[in-house]
C-alpha cells in the first residue's frame, strides 16, 4: 500500500501522528518496522508523526491496526477532558499484542460496559488526505470493528491518483449522504443514499466523488481475528 500524503492543515492532524509516535514507542517498535508493516515508506511515516502530512483513512487504519489500537484510540489518543459519554479507558494506549488478543480484549470491554453512548460532541473528527475526513463514531465496544463516519467532498480520491489500496479485514460501507464511487477489483458501484456495499479489504479498491455534492460513508472496518501480518500492497 502506497502513500502519497499531503501537508496537514490543523492541529488533528498533528495529534494524530503524535499519537502514532507515542503508541508505537511504547511498543518498542522502530520507525521503519512500522513503516514497513503497514506498507509505506519510512519517510511517509516519519512525516505523518511530525504532522508534516497527513494519511488516507486506510492508511491511518493499518497502522492502527498494527498497533493493535483502534482509530479510536489514534485520534484521541487518552480519553478528552470533559467528555462525557465517551468510551472509559485504562490508559491511551493497549499494549502490543496479536490481533486475536485485540479482539479478546475488546470482547472483555464490551461485556464490562455493553452500552457505550457518544455524543457528537465528544467524537473525534480528523481531515485526512485527498479531500477526505473521518468522524470516529465507536470506542471499544464494537470488538474487532472500527465504525467511521467519512466526508468525501466534491472531487475527492481515495487513494489520490490512479492507485488503488488494499488490507486485512473486511469493509461494510452505508452511503448516508450524496454520491460516491467504490471501485473494487475490476467492478464499478455508483452508490446513492442508502445503498450498502461490502467487500473483503484485500480486494484492491479506491473510493471517488465525482460529483457536486459532499458525501457522508458510514464505514465499518472489521480485523481478521488471527494475527497482524502486515500490509498488502
Amino acid at each position: 500500500m502506497t502513500d502519497r500524503t499531503i501537508p496537514a492543515s490543523n492541529g488533528l492532524g498533528a495529534d494524530l501522528g503524535h499519537n502514532i509516535r507515542v503508541a508505537r514507542n511504547a511498543q518498542n517498535i522502530s520507525l521503519r518496522e512500522l513503516a514497513r508493516r503497514a506498507g509505506i515508506s519510512g519517510s511517509a511515516l516519519s512525516q505523518i508523526e511530525t504532522g508534516k502530512t497527513r494519511p488516507t483513512v486506510k492508511t491511518a487504519y493499518e497502522i492502527a491496526r498494527q498497533l493493535g489500537v483502534t482509530l479510536a484510540d489514534l485520534s484521541a489518543g487518552v480519553p478528552s477532558p470533559g467528555g462525557s459519554g465517551a468510551h472509559a479507558a485504562t490508559g491511551p494506549f493497549p499494549p502490543s499484542a496479536g490481533q486475536g488478543d485485540v479482539v479478546r480484549d475488546g470482547l472483555a470491554a464490551h461485556m464490562r460496559q455493553a452500552v457505550e453512548f457518544i455524543p457528537r460532541e465528544a467524537q473525534r473528527v480528523v481531515d485526512l488526505q485527498g479531500g477526505e475526513q473521518f468522524r470516529v463514531l465507536s470506542g471499544h465496544s464494537l470488538p474487532g470493528a472500527n465504525c467511521l463516519l467519512l466526508t468525501y467532498e466534491p472531487g475527492a480520491v481515495s487513494p489520490p491518483g490512479e492507485e488503488f489500496v488494499r488490507h486485512a479485514g473486511h469493509e461494510f460501507n452505508y452511503l448516508a449522504v450524496g454520491r460516491l464511487v467504490i471501485e473494487v477489483g475490476t467492478q464499478r458501484f455508483e452508490l446513492k443514499p442508502g445503498d450498502t456495499l461490502a467487500f473483503p479489504a484485500t480486494t484492491p479498491h479506491r473510493l471517488s466523488n465525482p460529483w457536486a455534492e459532499t458525501a457522508e460513508l458510514v464505514c465499518v472496518f472489521v480485523s481478521s481475528p488471527d494475527s497482524r501480518t502486515g500490509a498488502t500492497t
